[in-house]
């Protein structure tokens, strides 16, 4: 994603340069990020007006992403239009009131409305300027806990819907036009080895000086796609620690793999 520029560069040098960062995967990298130790504004202005074709803020729309506080009032509005619908289905715009949703063209319709939102702070998330000022006003337009707890259950419905999805073959029916995008969700900074660090954190802490609680670390494994599979283990695995145990990372991870292999023997008895 980073591109660091620490020579002077211009026209097609300069565009084959930037250009490495355009190899986007999927929505979760949607534009490159480059910093440039050379504050060359003038060169990278001439280069694409004279590689796109237009000249001034034109050439610059099309090459280059919005100014971060364009992006922030984006947020704004998706945001609003999340919050006008629960309201428009008589209910508040909170996490756990996305249950009472009746109807499937409500929750796809939630489905719709959140996802615009995850999307846009997955552009915010490329920013590595962010002001103080501007972390504070996305913070106050939707804080992280409700932005995770609100991932969670977009998480539930979405595996909900797309199992349907796949069962009815109605083109008319509104869960036909659904794209989930899961990768929206799926951090690369949040795999199973950082978990399982974070679950020897929470168990090596006494209770009053946890840095991380058991809320939490649910919060994380349901907001994350990556999990999808596993979480239902991961999350009653937590639930029987006990805080300020003491654990270390080895004794989790083997701890957690006796776990899954007992429940395992366990449903497999049962049959």
């Amino acid at each position: 994603n980073p591109l660091y520029v620490d020579r002077h560069l211009k026209y097609h040098g300069l565009i084959q340069a930037f250009s490495r960062t355009n190899r986007v995967l999927h929505g979760a990298k949607p534009c490159g990020n480059i910093l440039d130790f050379r504050a060359q504004r003038e060169a990278v202005d001439d280069a694409i007006a004279l590689f796109s074709g237009e000249a001034g803020e034109r050439a610059r729309e099309i090459w280059l992403v919005d100014p971060a506080p364009v992006v922030v009032e984006k947020l704004s509005e998706a945001v609003q239009q999340l919050e006008d619908f629960m309201q428009s289905q008589g209910v508040d715009c909170r996490p756990g009131e996305v249950a009472s949703l009746k109807g499937d063209e409500a929750r796809a319709t939630f489905i719709n409305c959140f996802r615009e939102v995850q999307r846009i702070r997955t552009q915010l998330d490329q920013y590595t300027d962010l002001d103080p000022e501007l972390r504070e006003t996305i913070d106050k337009l939707l804080p992280e806990d409700d932005l995770r707890a609100f991932k969670g259950v977009y998480l539930d419905v979405a595996q909900e819907l797309k199992a349907r999805q796949e069962k009815t073959p109605d083109p008319n029916d509104p869960i036909q036009q659904l794209d989930f995008e899961f990768v929206l969700f799926d951090s690369a900074l949040i795999d199973y080895d950082y978990i399982m660090k974070l679950i020897a954190r929470f168990t090596g802490q006494p209770p009053r000086k946890q840095k991380i609680s058991r809320e939490q670390l649910i919060g994380l494994l349901a907001g994350n796609a990556k999990f999808l599979d596993e979480r239902e283990d991961m999350v009653e695995y937590i639930n029987t620690l006990t805080e300020g145990k003491g654990l270390d990372e080895q004794a989790i991870r083997e701890g957690y793999e006796c776990f899954k292999a007992e429940k395992n023997a366990r449903e497999l008895a049962v049959i």
